[in-house]
Protein backbone atom coordinates (compact mmCIF):
# COMPACT_ATOMS: atom_id res chain seq x y z
CA UNK A 1 0.00 0.00 0.00
CA UNK A 2 2.92 2.41 -0.34
CA UNK A 3 3.48 5.58 1.63
CA UNK A 4 -0.54 5.12 2.39
CA UNK A 5 0.03 1.94 4.96
CA UNK A 6 2.78 3.99 6.64
CA UNK A 7 0.05 6.71 7.10
CA UNK A 8 -2.56 4.62 8.65
CA UNK A 9 -0.22 2.65 10.81
CA UNK A 10 1.74 6.15 11.95
CA UNK A 11 -0.12 5.89 15.20
CA UNK A 12 1.96 2.75 16.25
CA UNK A 13 4.94 5.15 17.12
CA UNK A 14 2.34 7.54 18.77
CA UNK A 15 4.37 10.50 16.64
CA UNK A 16 0.59 12.00 15.33
CA UNK A 17 -0.41 11.79 19.11
CA UNK A 18 2.75 14.07 20.26
CA UNK A 19 1.48 17.38 20.15
CA UNK A 20 4.49 20.02 18.65
CA UNK A 21 3.94 22.46 21.27
CA UNK A 22 5.36 20.00 24.10
CA UNK A 23 8.49 21.35 25.06
CA UNK A 24 10.60 18.32 25.82
CA UNK A 25 12.05 15.79 22.92
CA UNK A 26 10.37 12.37 22.97
CA UNK A 27 12.40 9.43 21.34
CA UNK A 28 9.73 6.05 19.93
CA UNK A 29 11.71 2.71 18.99
CA UNK A 30 9.50 0.18 17.62
CA UNK A 31 9.61 -3.58 16.61
CA UNK A 32 6.94 -3.75 14.20
CA UNK A 33 4.78 -7.23 12.86
CA UNK A 34 1.84 -7.24 10.63
CA UNK A 35 0.51 -8.24 6.84
CA UNK A 36 -1.01 -6.14 3.97
CA UNK A 37 -1.93 -6.74 0.47
CA UNK A 38 0.57 -7.05 -2.23
CA UNK A 39 -0.75 -4.21 -3.85
CA UNK A 40 -3.57 -2.12 -4.12
CA UNK A 41 -5.93 -4.47 -5.42
CA UNK A 42 -4.31 -7.39 -5.11
CA UNK A 43 -6.20 -11.15 -3.24
CA UNK A 44 -2.32 -11.83 -1.74
CA UNK A 45 -1.12 -10.38 1.46
CA UNK A 46 2.46 -10.55 2.01
CA UNK A 47 4.00 -10.13 5.53
CA UNK A 48 5.23 -6.70 7.57
CA UNK A 49 8.51 -7.36 10.47
CA UNK A 50 10.67 -4.59 11.40
CA UNK A 51 12.00 -1.90 13.51
CA UNK A 52 10.78 1.58 13.44
CA UNK A 53 11.68 5.14 15.02
CA UNK A 54 10.30 7.96 15.62
CA UNK A 55 11.56 11.43 17.24
CA UNK A 56 9.28 14.61 18.15
CA UNK A 57 11.56 17.65 19.00
CA UNK A 58 10.42 20.68 21.44
CA UNK A 59 11.02 23.20 18.90
CA UNK A 60 8.39 21.23 16.14
CA UNK A 61 10.79 19.30 14.47
CA UNK A 62 9.92 15.56 14.08
CA UNK A 63 11.48 12.20 12.04
CA UNK A 64 10.29 8.86 11.66
CA UNK A 65 9.60 6.02 9.59
CA UNK A 66 6.15 6.48 9.13
CA UNK A 67 6.13 10.25 8.37
CA UNK A 68 9.53 11.31 7.58
CA UNK A 69 11.62 14.21 8.10
CA UNK A 70 9.77 17.98 8.43
CA UNK A 71 8.42 20.41 11.07
CA UNK A 72 4.85 20.56 12.45
CA UNK A 73 3.24 24.01 14.14
CA UNK A 74 0.06 23.68 16.47
CA UNK A 75 -1.62 26.83 17.16
CA UNK A 76 -3.41 28.39 20.15
CA UNK A 77 -6.94 28.02 18.61
CA UNK A 78 -6.74 24.55 17.53
CA UNK A 79 -5.28 24.77 13.78
CA UNK A 80 -2.07 22.83 12.73
CA UNK A 81 0.58 22.54 9.81
CA UNK A 82 3.04 20.70 8.42
CA UNK A 83 5.67 20.08 5.80
CA UNK A 84 7.85 16.66 5.74
CA UNK A 85 10.34 14.91 3.50
CA UNK A 86 9.35 10.99 3.09
CA UNK A 87 9.86 8.51 0.46
CA UNK A 88 7.57 6.13 -1.33
CA UNK A 89 8.63 2.45 -2.26
CA UNK A 90 6.68 2.51 -5.55
CA UNK A 91 5.58 -1.19 -6.66
CA UNK A 92 7.43 -3.84 -8.45
CA UNK A 93 5.74 -6.57 -10.79
CA UNK A 94 7.30 -9.21 -8.32
CA UNK A 95 6.76 -10.85 -4.80
CA UNK A 96 9.06 -8.62 -2.87
CA UNK A 97 8.95 -8.75 1.42
CA UNK A 98 10.82 -5.56 1.39
CA UNK A 99 8.19 -3.04 -1.02
CA UNK A 100 4.92 -3.75 -2.45
CA UNK A 101 4.47 -6.54 -5.64
CA UNK A 102 3.20 -9.31 -7.40
CA UNK A 103 4.00 -11.98 -9.54
CA UNK A 104 0.25 -11.00 -10.97
CA UNK A 105 1.67 -7.93 -12.74
CA UNK A 106 4.57 -9.74 -14.30
CA UNK A 107 5.21 -7.68 -17.33
CA UNK A 108 3.52 -4.22 -15.96
CA UNK A 109 7.41 -2.63 -14.95
CA UNK A 110 8.79 -1.57 -12.04
CA UNK A 111 7.06 1.53 -10.84
CA UNK A 112 10.17 3.48 -9.17
CA UNK A 113 10.27 4.53 -5.72
CA UNK A 114 9.85 8.20 -5.02
CA UNK A 115 10.89 11.15 -2.76
CA UNK A 116 7.65 12.98 -2.12
CA UNK A 117 6.81 16.51 0.08
CA UNK A 118 3.85 16.23 2.25
CA UNK A 119 2.52 19.51 3.25
CA UNK A 120 -0.48 18.82 5.74
CA UNK A 121 -3.48 21.59 7.19
CA UNK A 122 -5.88 20.52 10.04
CA UNK A 123 -8.08 21.46 12.87
CA UNK A 124 -8.73 19.88 16.26
CA UNK A 125 -12.42 19.21 15.88
CA UNK A 126 -13.70 18.50 19.41
CA UNK A 127 -11.40 17.50 22.29
CA UNK A 128 -8.98 14.85 20.84
CA UNK A 129 -10.47 14.59 17.18
CA UNK A 130 -9.25 15.72 14.54
CA UNK A 131 -9.32 16.38 10.69
CA UNK A 132 -6.61 17.04 8.07
CA UNK A 133 -5.78 17.30 4.57
CA UNK A 134 -2.40 16.12 3.06
CA UNK A 135 -0.94 17.23 -0.02
CA UNK A 136 1.62 14.44 -1.83
CA UNK A 137 4.33 15.80 -4.27
CA UNK A 138 6.88 13.83 -5.86
CA UNK A 139 10.24 15.21 -6.32
CA UNK A 140 11.48 12.53 -8.36
CA UNK A 141 9.63 10.41 -10.72
CA UNK A 142 6.98 12.98 -11.05
CA UNK A 143 5.59 11.47 -14.07
CA UNK A 144 4.04 9.53 -11.61
CA UNK A 145 1.42 12.38 -10.46
CA UNK A 146 0.28 14.23 -7.43
CA UNK A 147 -2.11 12.16 -4.96
CA UNK A 148 -3.32 13.13 -1.37
CA UNK A 149 -6.11 12.26 1.35
CA UNK A 150 -8.60 13.55 3.36
CA UNK A 151 -8.23 12.18 7.12
CA UNK A 152 -10.50 12.16 10.13
CA UNK A 153 -9.65 10.81 13.30
CA UNK A 154 -12.19 10.40 16.54
CA UNK A 155 -11.26 8.85 19.80
CA UNK A 156 -13.30 6.39 21.33
CA UNK A 157 -11.87 5.31 24.43
CA UNK A 158 -9.09 7.26 26.68
CA UNK A 159 -8.17 6.53 29.82
CA UNK A 160 -4.71 6.34 31.49
CA UNK A 161 -3.42 3.03 30.03
CA UNK A 162 -5.49 2.69 26.96
CA UNK A 163 -6.15 4.85 23.88
CA UNK A 164 -8.51 4.20 21.25
CA UNK A 165 -9.30 5.51 18.05
CA UNK A 166 -10.71 5.51 14.66
CA UNK A 167 -9.76 6.96 11.73
CA UNK A 168 -11.63 7.33 8.52
CA UNK A 169 -9.15 8.15 5.04
CA UNK A 170 -10.33 9.52 1.32
CA UNK A 171 -7.45 9.52 -0.71
CA UNK A 172 -7.47 11.08 -4.48
CA UNK A 173 -4.94 11.65 -7.16
CA UNK A 174 -4.22 13.23 -10.45
CA UNK A 175 -4.99 11.73 -13.62
CA UNK A 176 -1.13 10.91 -13.87
CA UNK A 177 -1.35 9.02 -10.75
CA UNK A 178 -4.24 6.78 -11.08
CA UNK A 179 -2.72 5.84 -14.76
CA UNK A 180 0.87 5.02 -13.07
CA UNK A 181 -0.78 2.59 -10.17
CA UNK A 182 -3.98 1.21 -11.73
CA UNK A 183 -3.97 2.17 -15.72
CA UNK A 184 -2.46 -0.38 -17.82
CA UNK A 185 -0.78 0.96 -21.24
CA UNK A 186 -0.86 -0.32 -24.79
CA UNK A 187 3.06 -1.47 -24.23
CA UNK A 188 2.38 -3.28 -20.79
CA UNK A 189 -0.75 -4.70 -22.46
CA UNK A 190 1.90 -6.29 -24.79
CA UNK A 191 3.66 -7.62 -22.16
CA UNK A 192 0.81 -9.15 -19.61
CA UNK A 193 -2.00 -10.58 -19.21
CA UNK A 194 -3.90 -7.04 -18.90
CA UNK A 195 -5.88 -5.47 -21.28
CA UNK A 196 -5.14 -2.14 -22.11
CA UNK A 197 -7.11 0.60 -19.87
CA UNK A 198 -7.31 4.18 -19.10
CA UNK A 199 -8.12 5.66 -15.79
CA UNK A 200 -9.22 8.91 -14.70
CA UNK A 201 -8.09 11.38 -11.49
CA UNK A 202 -10.46 11.71 -8.32
CA UNK A 203 -10.39 9.34 -5.57
CA UNK A 204 -9.32 5.87 -5.81
CA UNK A 205 -9.67 4.26 -2.94
CA UNK A 206 -11.21 5.17 0.96
CA UNK A 207 -10.52 3.46 4.29
CA UNK A 208 -11.55 3.18 7.95
CA UNK A 209 -8.98 1.82 10.28
CA UNK A 210 -8.92 1.43 14.39
CA UNK A 211 -5.44 2.12 16.84
CA UNK A 212 -5.67 0.91 19.95
CA UNK A 213 -2.39 1.62 21.99
CA UNK A 214 -2.22 -0.04 25.53
CA UNK A 215 0.27 1.50 28.14
CA UNK A 216 1.97 -0.58 30.29
CA UNK A 217 4.64 0.96 32.09
CA UNK A 218 5.86 4.44 31.82
CA UNK A 219 8.54 3.75 28.61
CA UNK A 220 6.19 0.90 27.55
CA UNK A 221 3.61 0.17 25.14
CA UNK A 222 1.84 -2.11 22.54
CA UNK A 223 0.54 -0.68 19.66
CA UNK A 224 -2.27 -2.22 17.33
CA UNK A 225 -3.80 -0.86 13.80
CA UNK A 226 -6.41 -2.59 11.79
CA UNK A 227 -8.52 -1.37 8.85
CA UNK A 228 -10.08 -1.92 5.67
CA UNK A 229 -9.81 -0.24 2.40
CA UNK A 230 -11.96 -0.29 -0.24
CA UNK A 231 -10.86 0.90 -3.97
CA UNK A 232 -13.67 3.09 -5.74
CA UNK A 233 -14.13 5.22 -9.03
CA UNK A 234 -12.22 4.15 -12.24
CA UNK A 235 -9.26 2.88 -10.06
CA UNK A 236 -11.30 0.27 -8.96
CA UNK A 237 -12.51 -1.21 -12.20
CA UNK A 238 -8.67 -1.98 -13.20
CA UNK A 239 -8.08 -5.27 -14.79
CA UNK A 240 -4.93 -5.73 -12.45
CA UNK A 241 -7.45 -5.53 -9.43
CA UNK A 242 -8.35 -8.75 -8.37
CA UNK A 243 -10.28 -7.64 -5.18
CA UNK A 244 -11.95 -4.05 -4.23
CA UNK A 245 -11.26 -4.84 -0.69
CA UNK A 246 -7.91 -5.24 0.83
CA UNK A 247 -7.30 -5.41 4.89
CA UNK A 248 -4.13 -4.45 6.86
CA UNK A 249 -3.04 -5.22 10.41
CA UNK A 250 0.13 -4.15 12.60
CA UNK A 251 1.47 -4.84 15.84
CA UNK A 252 4.02 -2.80 17.65
CA UNK A 253 6.14 -2.98 20.90
CA UNK A 254 7.30 0.43 21.35
CA UNK A 255 9.61 2.02 23.82
CA UNK A 256 9.30 5.78 24.64
CA UNK A 257 11.53 7.82 26.18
Amino acid sequence: MRKRLLHCCAPLLGLTCVSAAHAENTYLFSLATGVTSRYEGSRDYRPIVGPAFAAQFGNGFFISTTDGAGYRKDFANGLFVSAALSYDDGRADENRFDRPGSDYLKGMGNIPGSLLVSVQAGAHLFGSSTISVTLDQPLTHTTRGISGHVDLTVPVLQTPTNDISITGSLHAGSGRYTQTFFGVTDAQAAASRFQSYSTKGGFDHATISAAWNYTFSPRWSLNTSAGLTRLVGSSSNSPIVQTKNNWFATTAVTYRY
